[in-house]
Order: C-alpha cells, then sequence, then structure tokens
C-alpha cells in the first residue's frame, strides 16, 4: 500500500472497534491520519497511537463544525465508520437517526468540495436483514432493526450522492466483525473470558447464526478499496459467506483454551441480526 504514503486520510469513527484497528493500519503504512471523534469519547483502543494521530472532536451532527474540520484537513480519502446504535442496549432512535443519516449527510455535503480519491462508507449486513442464504449485494434491503434501517438509508444516500454526482463513493457491508478492541461485551470476548475464568456462560437458544469477519480482514478491505476504481455508488460485502452458530463459537473457543466452558442455553435473549 504504497499509495498511502504521505496521504491525508480522514477516518470518522476514528476511536472506535473499527475504526481504531483501521487508523494503526494506515499509520503503519505512513498514511497523515485525521481521526473525528464525538466529542468526550473514551481513547482507550488509540491511546497508544496518539503520538501520531491528528484527532478532531466534532460531532457528525454539527454541520457548520464539520465542515470547518474536512476544509482544514482537505482529505484526500475519507472513511466514514461514525455511527450510533451499534450497541444493542443503545435505543435512542432520534440520535441514530441523526448520527447514520444527517451525519453521513453531513460529511458528504463537507467533502462536496474536495477533490478526493476515494469515500469509503462503513455499512453492515443488519441492512439485509434475515436471509434464507449467503447475502449478496443484489439483495433487496429488509432490515428487521432502527438502527439496520438507519444504516441502510445512509447506504442508500451514498449510492445516489455517487451516482448523481459521479464522485468516487464506495460502500463496504461488513458482517458480524471480531478482534482487537471488540467490545467486552460480545460473544467472542466473553466466551473466552468464560473459558479462562471459569465462568457460566449464557447463550441464546440454539440456532442463531452469524457470518464472523476478522477485523484486520476488513481493514484490508478499505484499503484494498482504494484499488477498486470502477466501483463507484456500489455496495461491497464483506463477509465469508458462511455462518457458524453460538455454539459452534464456544466450541471453537473451547478447542483453542483446552477448558470446558459452563454453557446455559436460552438464558440470553435472542435479539434480530445486527
Amino acid at each position: 500500500m504504497n499509495e498511502l504514503k504521505g496521504r491525508r486520510v480522514l477516518v470518522t469513527g476514528g476511536a472506535g472497534f473499527i475504526g481504531a484497528n483501521l487508523v494503526q493500519e494506515l499509520l503503519r503504512y505512513g498514511a497523515e491520519v485525521h481521526a473525528i471523534i464525538r466529542p468526550g469519547s473514551y481513547l482507550w483502543r488509540i491511546e497508544k497511537l496518539l503520538p501520531g494521530l491528528y484527532l478532531h472532536a466534532v460531532d457528525m451532527t454539527d454541520r457548520e463544525g464539520l465542515k470547518k474540520t474536512v476544509r482544514e484537513v482537505s482529505p484526500e480519502i475519507i472513511y466514514h465508520l461514525a455511527a450510533r446504535g451499534v450497541a444493542p442496549a443503545f435505543q435512542e432512535h432520534r440520535e441514530i437517526l441523526r448520527t447514520n443519516i444527517l451525519g453521513t449527510f453531513n460529511l458528504l455535503e463537507a467533502t462536496a468540495p474536495l477533490d478526493y480519491r476515494l469515500f469509503v462508507h462503513l455499512g453492515g449486513s443488519s441492512e439485509y436483514g434475515a436471509k434464507s442464504g449467503p447475502m449478496r449485494e443484489s439483495d433487496c434491503p429488509e432490515p428487521l432493526t432502527f438502527y439496520g434501517a438507519a444504516k441502510a438509508a445512509a447506504t442508500l444516500l451514498c449510492q445516489q450522492y455517487a451516482r448523481a454526482n459521479r464522485r468516487p463513493v464506495v460502500a463496504l457491508r461488513a458482517f458480524s466483525v471480531y478482534g482487537p478492541w471488540e467490545s467486552p461485551s460480545r460473544l467472542i470476548p466473553t466466551a473466552i473470558r468464560a473459558a479462562l475464568g471459569n465462568r457460566e456462560l449464557a447463550l441464546t437458544v440454539p440456532g442463531y447464526r452469524r457470518d464472523f469477519v476478522f477485523v484486520e480482514d476488513l481493514v484490508e478491505a478499505c484499503l484494498l478499496a482504494l484499488r477498486a476504481e470502477k466501483a463507484s455508488g456500489e455496495i461491497i460485502n464483506v463477509g465469508t459467506g458462511e455462518q457458524w452458530s453460538n455454539e459452534e463459537v464456544v466450541d471453537l473457543v473451547q478447542a483453542v483454551t483446552g477448558r470446558r466452558i459452563k454453557v446455559r442455553v436460552g438464558a440470553y435473549p435472542a435479539r434480530p441480526l445486527r
């Protein structure tokens, strides 16, 4: 990725799980990285990266503040990862709408005057809803959650903007991402702690399945998007095409750690796929 050396790159949501991993890799390739973070964000994921990073505390819903930041940075590459409602416990619908839809519009508007090389919008599999087989980019979005509906709307905004204005905007739809700096409350970190700490693990009813994607693979897809010159206005799925049940994930954690996990099936409430 020699094309990243010295390039000004803007990453929204830079203090989040995926954002921190992307920022780390961009810095490794010698990019000049500017991260937009929500004011008051906890920076534990990027604490060690701060010396080489430019931080900008601005809310995505602050139209004028965002315009000012973008104008000052003048990025050549934009990665839009900022979102609200990723955590299932967050159910403030108005804030989800404001950040995921209005925030996306604000960023598209703020970057409109720039002659940037690429704008990558990060969507997710929650936009598809439940499907009987592997999800394809041509599938109609049928989200089951409010978060998924807002993300689908944001992706459509990016598609329309790219096609109407002939701008290099690509949407990546990530599936269930796991890896370093993941929220400790999610399945894989929780299962590992249960194995190492001899704790009981509450699981959903059997059959709940996801397509798990390692965060480093998603970051690689974000970087490879720079070479997808003909993909403007398109959606690209970032997944494996294979779904794993929660029980299979637990079995794998047991095999890797060499420890048995006490599982209480059905004790964790099932929720729609995100």
